[in-house]
């Protein structure tokens, strides 16, 4: 339990300019969470008001920053903040169920 809320803690705090830079194949937009969505396989947030670009991020409920970002999407909802998403770029990489012309697989998430 400890070591979820440090890792929580830790994808929380702002993200120095160096790490803004995605890594290839990988791109960063902000999110202000609209939809929460989880069921067995599948943990997918909904951007609200999101213009161009994929609205929806999504990984696998089984996947280890499954719990974070439930708690930072649900935070970020509540307190109307955006949050960060790193999402790959190629719908090949989408978690199964998220919709390729709408959802990304998400590689990281920081609360703003």
């Amino acid at each position: 339990m400890k070591r979820l809320l440090l890792a929580a803690a830790l994808v929380a705090l702002p993200l120095p300019a160096v790490a803004q830079k995605a890594p290839e194949g990988g791109s960063w937009t902000e999110c202000m969470v609209g939809e929460i969505f989880a069921d067995r396989d599948r943990l997918e947030i909904g951007c609200a008001g999101k213009a161009g670009g994929p609205s929806r991020f999504a990984i696998e409920s089984r996947d280890p920053l499954a719990e974070s970002l439930l708690r930072l999407a649900l935070t970020a909802k509540d307190r109307a903040r955006p949050l960060g998403v790193l999402y790959v770029i190629a719908p090949e990489a989408n978690p199964e169920g998220c919709d390729p012309a709408v959802c990304r697989r998400l590689a990281a998430v920081s609360l703003k």
